[in-house]
């Protein structure tokens, strides 16, 4: 919801202050750092990484969790390609963004064919070239395709090997941003975006590794990685770490805090979340174009007509992405399921 009201006023022309999408999008990649670990730990016994058949068994889960519904909506975004490609455009040119206006876009057969496979998050150009949100989903799959080698080091690894690892990771990520990074159109690549999967993944392990002086280690590589982010509003993802930190102690409180967001309307929300990030542009750019081509005549400003955009995509996300979720999503990863049971 962060990212589809931020997106909502960056592209609706809002003046005031609009917390940064990408800080969201962080937090996500730091909880499927985390998750990955938990959720990997817990079948190990049954599917141990130390054997390479079972890398196939985690690649298999994991891309029938991304791909049905990001092909269906690559499927949507060719169909209407005429529709809300030319609707961001005028969005832009409403409200004298000539840089939202004019971002290229290429619906090419190879170009869908590299969005097809994930490798369009490795190109420069391609990185953003759809007008869709998936660079982040081209970075989820270079992050789960060295999954298993990071698991495993972490499994075996000393705490000296730990902080080597560490200070490692940082120094590409910053190299990575300063030399390779400014020639994306989007921070698609895992040299640079590593360390904020490493924040969940050292959440785990400060709170679950059964040595104290790793577990200590690991909450202070916490502290040290979100401060390497440099980018606007990054307190929300300390914030957020702190916060999955304290959720996972033993305490009335983190009880209480867990108790809070395991809230029926949290699980609902949670659930549509994956549907909502890569749907929502098409309602924004379509309905937000036609909201602000017939009010700005009649005298609306631009925050009043960012505010009806922002009510009115909400809910029709959400509705949208309820089907997705029961009749794309589920039945995606119940696929991914028999085929592993099958292999």
């Amino acid at each position: 919801m962060w990212v589809v009201i931020s997106h909502c006023a960056i592209w609706g022309g809002y003046g005031g202050y609009n917390p940064n999408a990408k800080v969201a999008v962080d937090i996500f990649m730091m909880i499927s750092g985390f998750l990955m670990m938990y959720t990997t730990e817990i079948i190990y016994t049954q599917y141990p990484l130390e054997n390479k058949r079972n890398w196939i068994v985690f690649y298999i889960r994991r891309f029938f969790r991304l791909s049905p519904a990001y092909y269906v909506e690559l499927i949507v975004a060719l169909l209407l390609v005429d529709y809300f490609i030319p609707s961001y455009r005028e969005l832009g040119m409403l409200n004298n963004n000539q840089w939202l206006a004019s971002i290229p876009v290429d619906f090419s057969i190879q170009n869908i064919l590299l969005h097809i496979t994930y490798i369009f998050g490795l190109m420069p150009k391609q990185a953003f070239s759809t007008m869709l949100p998936d660079w982040s989903l081209a970075l989820e799959m270079q992050f789960y395709l060295i999954f298993p080698l990071i698991f495993l080091f972490l499994k075996r690894a000393s705490l000296g090997n730990l902080a080597l690892f560490l200070i490692a990771t940082i120094l590409v990520s910053v190299l990575s941003s300063k030399y390779i990074i400014p020639g994306f159109t989007e921070p698609s690549l895992i040299f640079y975006q590593l360390p904020t999967f490493l924040i969940g993944i050292f959440i785990y392990y400060g709170i679950f590794h059964q040595e104290i002086e790793k577990r200590n280690f690991s909450l202070l590589s916490v502290f040290l990685l979100c401060a390497v982010k440099h980018q606007q509003d990054n307190f929300y993802l300390l914030l957020a770490a702190i916060l999955l930190t304290f959720s996972l102690y033993d305490s009335d409180s983190s009880h209480k805090l867990n108790k809070f967001f395991d809230d029926k309307i949290f699980t609902v929300l949670s659930d549509l979340s994956y549907s909502v990030y890569l749907f929502h542009g098409f309602f924004l750019s379509i309905i937000g174009a036609y909201i602000e081509r017939n009010l700005y005549p009649l005298g609306y400003t631009t925050n009043q007509c960012v505010m009806i955009i922002i009510i009115t995509v909400i809910p029709l996300t959400y509705i949208t992405s309820y089907f997705l979720y029961k009749y794309v999503e589920l039945p995606g990863i119940a696929l991914g399921k028999a085929l592993i049971k099958k292999l």
